[in-house]
């Protein structure tokens, strides 16, 4: 066996330089947190390499969070530390031993950096030599490693013994490789089992260990097997296909039969009604002959009665002629016509004058109303009404309108005539003038109002909007809006003093804003008195003389007159001289106005402020009535009543109710712009007002000069209205007294004979048309509808013959329809038998033509599916030469190959599937045998331990067809009763490995579960206890302590490195026996402690173990090898002690 020497850790953890010696199986005891489980992933990585396969620190209770690069750097975790190191490269190494006392290396060397980038790591093999620090040190760096890039170099040229080689890997798929072969040619499965005795889990999934640990997978190779079967599947979906056609095909050919015989029964009942209408014209002719005859005789009678309606239609002609020349030959019939017809034109004149008369009433009525209206108004806005005005109101409306005449001698009522007329035609018409000219100057002077009232309105509107504009922005805090109302050209003078001198808005101000009036009921006095005063301009002394030559140089240009520039320094050098006079004897003193002057209620930081103000306010003596007014010289109260030199007034309203000093200064303008806002808009509402009724006097006087002259006109219209109706009265009179007895009698002759002419002239048009009537209805009848019935009898007969011609009728059809016309016509009535074929003709015809549709359909659907190609012929003959194809050649072929098909699936699935199968099975049988003749060997704690199995009930019909193949070969499958037997699992079988999607996760894995030999058994372990009781270990992993729990634990750990490292062989193998178990032993009582480490020991494995100092007393006796792992401070050391001098001192304790 190869036993494991020594472990060299340098850069690991806490552990800087340490190399452990190892003897036989080795013991690391120490505290919580000293190292023992740093020592044993080392050994780990250096076993199974990897940074994602091994589990660091799995004794952990929450599993181990670190993590290669902490291990190289030394995660401390400590706030004040976190790493021992920054970027740093560790090295582990193991030494081995072999039978024959030669020695061999591996490891590896880890790059950790400090940026967190991912390890570089370089694994090594070094055959036939120890382990040498010039491997990993560089000569002459006091201590310094080699980086990983550095040491491989360094190792590939390193100078070893001649019988000595390295290898070094980057790939740790290759360092596996070449390890497992060093370590004794392993499996791949080593890794894992390694990496699962670092920490205890307590064995519940026997079948998960017995598959990861025990029996190695070799999964059957299905893929010829599964090629085969899906040939045998395309030749039988080929199959099927062809089946499928022939199923389509013999459908497309019974809706062929189909369609034929509905189509003779159309031809059979079509050729019927085509003669059977031929019989009906037949009859229909012989009536139309002997109309014809009747109708000729009845034409033959009107002719002879139209001839003496004409005679004596000429004897009445004759005599209305005689009547009518009469009639028109009297003369008072003629002048009875003269007088109608000019009463008649003079009566349509009339009637259209004195509708207009009726028009001119209404209107006039209308505008008299108007002119009422007017003169209210007129009298409401204290005007002079017009005498027009008055004349046009009072004057009756038939004056302008009144035609009085008698009716019956058509004179006037009045005297005179031309009195009447004269009147009519003048006297209206003036008024109407002299009206019209006092609207108009009335109009323009309510014109002349409404342009000035626009203009008012528009200014109003105008300032409404600036004022708004100033309100807004002085809500914002913009007061040069302000400014720029109440002194403009003061606004204009700063803005030119900024952009000329440069200064800034600190340096040119306004005193205004440099002032603070605390004492709000001074406000409007202190306001009123300083006046424009509140807007002279201040700027720094040294710009004066600058500021003064520009004001005067742009004074005209800009017109900037009346603005205020204080000379600060001139006033301060004032006030101290002033100062300095009153107060001689005083060093220090600061001039002070007194509490009763009005300059003590401003308080401003500005001294040329404070001396201006000082200067025009000081002298007004604060009074609190107008009483107390009379004792000062200058003095003011404060509502604004001021005294200068014994004079009285009161300040302008308009200055100091607008304030401009303090912050009370905004809301204040404000108010008064919104007070000023509230006057416009009551201003507007009366503006408005006005504005109406200026609109309505308007459309009372200008708006009437239209309509006045179109009355005037339609006056002078109604000027002829007399002599019209004068006119009209004597026609009448004239026509009253005409002798018109004989002229009525004239008039009743011609009445007479003109009746008599027209009733003969009725009876003769009569005649005349009853004449054309039958002459037409004869003609019709010869030579329209007999020669129609003719032809239509012969066409009958002719489209009876190419209706059979076009449908291609044959002799024997031909015959078979003529025997069928003949049983009909014996039978039935013609109408009944052209009815009944007519009906039968259009049943048949949509039968065929349905018939045909889905014939059409059905070949066009096999064209379309089958890639056949589509024709336009009605009939299915190309289809059934397909179908009698397919049946006697394709079909045929297609179950021969099926069947031959089917025999090398079946031959390949029994030789190369099931027979496998089966061997896998009692394969795996005898590995778990030759596992339990080594158990049977062990004892642990008196008691033995056997792995058991049987068939997995989940696959326990596989199980059984697997196991019954024993005498089953593949030529002889078909022929024996084995697949009727196990038909249920063959058909399992089959259906998973002709799955059509294999990729799915869920038939991947059924599929694979079939091919895993290991899926057809059941595992168990079998306690046998030393009082011979026995019992299963799924049984009683719920019911027994932690400690008997524990147990089968190691019993399978143990069983999984014998079958690793191939200990239950006849001859003993040439590999390593470790086995790592970390925290071990946590839960077992001191006895079982002892017997599980016995155990191991007798399994021939060389255990490294980790446990706490209390598990120490009962592991010391199997162990060869103790060393106690201490920490101090940030560094961690191993100790290798003397087992025997350590028992002794447990002894005596």
């Amino acid at each position: 066996m190869k036993t494991l020497t020594k472990i060299r850790l340098i850069n690991w953890h806490l552990f800087e330089n340490t190399t452990i010696d190892c003897t036989g199986s080795t013991y690391f005891i120490g505290i919580n947190g000293a190292g023992k489980s740093t020592i044993l992933d080392a050994v780990q990585f250096a076993l199974v390499g990897g940074q994602r396969d091994v589990r660091f620190n799995q004794a952990a209770l929450a599993g181990g969070k670190r993590t290669l690069a902490s291990y190289v750097r030394g995660e401390l975790g400590t706030e004040g530390q976190r790493y021992l190191r920054g970027d740093s490269t560790g090295v582990i190494a193991l030494e081995f031993k072999n039978p024959d006392g030669t020695l061999f290396s591996h490891g590896a060397v880890i790059d950790a950096y400090e940026d967190g980038r991912a390890p570089d790591v370089i694994y090594f093999i070094v055959h036939n030599a120890g382990l040498d620090d010039r491997w990993f040190f560089q000569a002459d760096s006091n201590g310094r490693l080699f980086d990983t890039r550095a040491f491989k170099r360094h190792l590939d040229h390193f100078p070893l013994s001649p019988a000595s080689r390295a290898q070094t890997f980057s790939r740790l798929e290759d360092y596996r490789v070449h390890l497992l072969n060093r370590l004794g040619q392993l499996k791949d499965s080593f890794p894992a089992k390694i990496v699962k005795g670092l920490a205890f889990s307590p064995l519940t999934d026997i079948r998960s260990f017995v598959h990861n640990y025990l029996l190695d997978e070799n999964l059957l190779d299905v893929k010829n097997l599964q090629e085969q079967l899906d040939t045998l599947r395309h030749f039988e979906s080929l199959a099927a296909d062809v089946r499928e056609r022939i199923e389509a095909l013999n459908t497309i050919d019974e809706l062929d039969k189909e369609r034929v015989a509905n189509r003779r029964r159309k031809i059979t009942n079509g050729y019927i009604a085509r003669r059977a209408r031929g019989e009906l014209h037949s009859a229909e002719l012989k009536n139309a002959r002997l109309k014809l005859d009747e109708t000729r005789l009845n034409l033959h009678r009107a002719e002879i009665e139209r001839d003496q309606l004409s005679t004596h239609l000429k004897f009445a002609e004759t005599a209305l002629l005689d009547s009518k020349i009469a009639l028109q030959t009297d003369q008072t019939a003629i002048k009875e016509r003269e007088l109608r017809d000019k009463l008649a034109i003079v009566e349509a004149e009339l009637n259209l004058l004195r509708q207009r008369q009726t028009e001119v009433e209404t209107v006039l009525t209308k505008e008299r109303a108007d002119a009422k209206k007017l003169k209210k108004l007129l009298a409401a806005d204290n005007i002079e009404i017009p005498p027009a005005l008055e004349t046009y109101i009072k004057e009756k409306v038939d004056k302008y309108t009144s035609t009085q005449v008698d009716r019956y001698t058509g004179k006037y009522a009045q005297a005179d005539t031309e009195y009447a007329i004269r009147s009519t035609q003048h006297e209206p018409r003036n008024t109407i003038r002299d009206y019209h000219s006092a609207l108009t100057a009335l109009s323009q002077e309510f014109n002349r109002e409404q342009i000035l009232l626009n203009e008012k309105s528009t200014s109003l509107r105008a300032e409404a909007s600036q004022l708004e504009d100033e309100i807004r922005k002085l809500r914002t805090g913009d007061r040069e809006i302000s400014y720029e109302s109440e002194a403009p050209n003061a606004v204009r003078l700063r803005r030119l003093l900024r952009t000329e001198l440069g200064l800034s808005s600190e340096e040119v101000v306004f005193l205004c804003d440099q002032l603070t009036i605390p004492n709000k009921e001074w406000q409007d006095a202190i306001e009123g008195i300083l006046g424009s005063n509140r807007f002279t301009i201040l700027v720094p002394p040294t710009h004066y003389d600058a500021a003064m030559k520009l004001y005067r140089d742009r004074r005209h240009k800009d017109g900037l007159h009346g603005v205020a520039l204080l000379d600060t320094e001139r006033i301060l050098k004032n006030k101290t001289e002033h100062a300095s006079r009153s107060m001689p004897h005083t060093t220090h003193s600061t001039p002070h106005e007194p509490r009763n002057t009005l300059a003590s209620e401003v308080i401003t930081d500005h001294p040329a402020a404070r001396a201006f103000v000082n200067l025009l306010l000081q002298n007004y003596i604060k009074c609190d009535s107008l009483e107390e007014l009379r004792h000062h010289r200058t003095a003011v109260t404060r509502e604004c009543f001021v005294r200068r030199n014994f004079t009285d007034s009161h300040l302008n309203p308009q200055v100091y109710k607008r304030w401009f000093i303090g912050e009370r200064a905004a809301p204040r303008q404000i108010e008064s712009r919104q007070q000023r806002l509230d006057e416009i808009a009551q201003e507007m509402t009366a503006l408005n007002a006005r504005d109406a009724a200026l609109r309505e006097r308007l459309a009372l006087t200008h708006d009437k000069t239209r309509s006045l002259i179109e009355f005037e006109h339609a006056l002078e219209a109604l000027v002829i209205l007399p002599e019209r109706t004068t006119q009209h009265a004597t026609l009448t009179n004239e026509l009253n007294q005409l002798d018109l007895h004989t002229t009525e009698s004239l008039k009743a002759d011609v009445e007479r004979h003109q009746t008599e002419f027209t009733r003969l002239q009725t009876e003769a048009g009569s005649v005349e048309r009853r004449i054309g009537g039958l002459e037409s209805e004869a003609k019709n009848l010869a030579e329209v509808e007999i020669p129609r019935l003719e032809r239509e009898i012969d066409a009958s007969i002719q489209n009876a013959e190419s209706f059979l011609a076009n449908e291609s009728a044959d002799d024997d059809l031909r015959v078979e329809i003529e025997k069928e016309l003949t049983r009909r016509l014996e039978r039935q009535p013609v109408e009944i038998i052209l009815q009944n074929a007519e009906r039968y003709e259009g049943d048949h015809q949509t039968a065929e033509s349905r018939t045909r549709d889905r014939l059409r359909e059905a070949k066009q659907a096999y064209s379309m599916k089958y890639d056949f190609g589509y024709d336009d012929t009605d009939h299915a003959t190309r289809y059934t030469d397909e179908r009698n194809k397919l049946v006697n050649s394709e079909l045929p072929q297609y179950e021969s190959q099926i069947a031959y098909q089917r025999g090398l699936a079946e031959q390949e699935l029994v030789e190369n599937f099931i027979h496998r199968l089966r061997e896998q099975i009692e394969e795996a049988r005898q590995q778990l045998s030759y596992l339990n003749s080594t158990l049977s060997q062990l004892r642990f704690g008196g008691e033995r331990y056997e792995f058991i199995t049987q068939p997995a009930a989940n696959l326990r019909l596989m199980y059984d067809m697997v196991m019954d193949s024993q005498n089953v070969l593949g030529a002889s499958l078909s022929d024996s009763d084995f697949r009727q037997r196990h038909q249920q699992a063959w058909d399992l079988l089959l259906e998973r490995l002709t799955a059509n999607n294999q990729t799915s996760e869920t038939l991947a894995t059924e599929l694979r579960e079939l091919q895993d030999y290991r899926s057809y058994l059941q595992y168990d372990i079998r306690i046998h206890y030393p009082n011979g009781d026995r019992a299963l270990l799924s049984q009683i992993n719920a019911k027994k302590s932690g400690g008997e729990t524990t147990t089968p634990f190691y019993v399978a750990m143990a069983a999984s490195f014998a079958q690793a490292y191939r200990l239950n062989q006849p001859r003993p193998s040439d590999t390593i026996r470790l086995a790592l178990f970390d925290e071990a032993f946590g839960k077992m009582d001191t006895a079982r402690t002892a017997s599980a480490l016995k155990f191991m020991r007798e399994a021939g494995l060389q255990v490294l173990l980790a446990t706490p100092p209390d598990k120490s007393g009962s592991l010391l006796p199997y162990v060869d090898t103790v060393c106690t792992v201490v920490r101090k401070n940030s560094h961690a050391f191993v100790i290798e002690i003397d087992k025997s001098e350590m028992m002794r001192e447990l002894e005596t304790q």
